[in-house]
């Protein structure tokens, strides 16, 4: 669970426990007049039991949809002292709306554990129960009693709009919370979907290139086997083109491997911008090298790739940035990410990654910054009718702060 996640159910657990503590408090403070004798103690002994059930039900008001029912044994528990209390105050002479919090509470607690229209139809009963009880309760009352009460009418009317409020309060904190919860699972399951389609992309590029090629190799193996006791030279020439056509399959291979079919780098930050913004991470991207070899635009693409799933499968990212501009000398890829997870120091993308990058006497960079993570790859342009690359040692990025994912 995410920081963010820990500190939303932390505020909702606390919500939910100060409400229901308040709860009880004012019962008891607006009520305590109202009764007198065996009456008021018995009702100050069932609210304070129904209080703390009612703090003990919040963990299951915490559990995923399907794991919580409304016939649990707290909250069963919770519904019948609540209800006890309201009876007891009903009866005549009347205790007080003040007596109805706690079971404005458990109306609350038991809409959070149905599903649909069940809730409003939970709520609509809860105040239903409370506005019927507290009308009998004042008419059943000697007539002074119900003067008395018309002279409090005001009082009376903020009240009972408090008790409503109160019975939407857990509802409204736990509903919350469960849209955060579908909202996170909902972008993860959005990252993991957009690296599966960047693997499938991968793979049926792979199977596209080396199907025909793994495909004739065995027609012209079954072929040669045929030739080989009858027409040996003919039977060696085909096994010659094996051997051709197998140099090809792995060339094709290493191609697909390292430069990925040496997809322009405009092309992969265009794709790498969409599978970010798929993911719901808002993605800008910019290309300002017009003139960048082909072979420095596939390590490039290959940085991109590398950057863009650490930024999906390694973060809890809303913002990334994608910029290869031209610096002086040198073609300088930025890629930043704000978010970063926790440092990886098993990685192995970055370390692959900088071994082709020093092919091309080029470095990796990476840093971090608070919670804002920085790749940076730097590739010295090369100079008119200069060699290609020469080998290189490999060699591991360089990382400030811990930032190697």
């Amino acid at each position: 669970m995410t920081a963010d996640l820990r500190a939303m159910r932390l505020f909702t657990v606390f919500s939910l426990g100060l409400g229901m503590l308040v709860g009880g408090v004012v019962q008891v403070v607006l009520g305590v007049g109202t009764a007198t004798g065996v009456r008021v103690v018995t009702l100050m002994v069932a609210t304070v039991a129904a209080v703390l059930v009612g703090l003990a039900t919040i963990p299951l008001l915490l559990r995923a949809p399907d794991e919580a029912t409304p016939g649990h044994p707290l909250v069963l528990v919770l519904l019948a002292l609540s209800g006890a209390v309201w009876v007891l105050a009903v009866l005549p002479p009347f205790a007080g709306w003040g007596w109805a919090f706690t079971l404005a509470v458990a109306g609350g607690v038991l809409s959070c554990l149905v599903r649909g229209w069940w809730r409003a139809t939970v709520i609509l009963c809860c105040w239903a129960a409370i506005g019927l009880g507290g009308l009998i309760g004042v008419l059943a009352s000697p007539r002074a009693a119900v003067v008395a009460w018309h002279a409090e009418a005001g009082a009376e009317a903020v009240v009972i709009s408090t008790l409503a409020l109160v019975t939407l309060l857990p509802l409204s904190a736990v509903w919350v919370q469960q849209v955060v919860l579908r909202l996170e699972h909902a972008r993860r399951l959005a990252s993991d979907l957009a690296v599966a389609q960047e693997r499938l992309r991968f793979a049926t590029d792979l199977h596209d290139i080396q199907g025909h090629n793994l495909q004739v190799i065995a027609l012209k193996s079954e072929l040669a086997e045929r030739l080989l006791p009858d027409r040996p030279e003919r039977a060696g020439g085909e096994i010659a083109e094996i051997r051709r056509i197998a140099q090809v399959a792995l060339d094709d291979t290493r191609a697909v491997v390292n430069d990925y079919r040496t997809v322009t780098v405009a092309v992969e930050a265009r794709n790498a911008a969409a599978v970010l913004r798929s993911a719901g991470i808002r993605c800008a991207a910019h290309i300002g090298t017009p003139d960048l070899p082909v072979a420095l635009g596939a390590v490039f693409a290959v940085a991109i790739r590398e950057a863009v799933t650490n930024v999906l499968r390694h973060s809890r990212a809303t913002e990334a940035t994608i910029a290869l501009v031209r610096v002086a000398a040198e073609y300088r890829l930025t890629v930043t990410n704000n978010a970063a997870g926790v440092p990886r120091p098993d990685g192995t993308g970055l370390a692959g990654l900088a071994q082709r990058v020093a092919a091309h006497r080029g470095t990796v960079e990476t840093t971090r910054e608070d919670d804002t993570f920085t790749l940076t790859v730097r590739i010295p342009a090369p100079a008119a009718g200069a060699p290609g690359p020469a080998p290189q040692e490999p060699t591991r990025p360089t990382r400030r702060r811990g930032t190697r994912r």
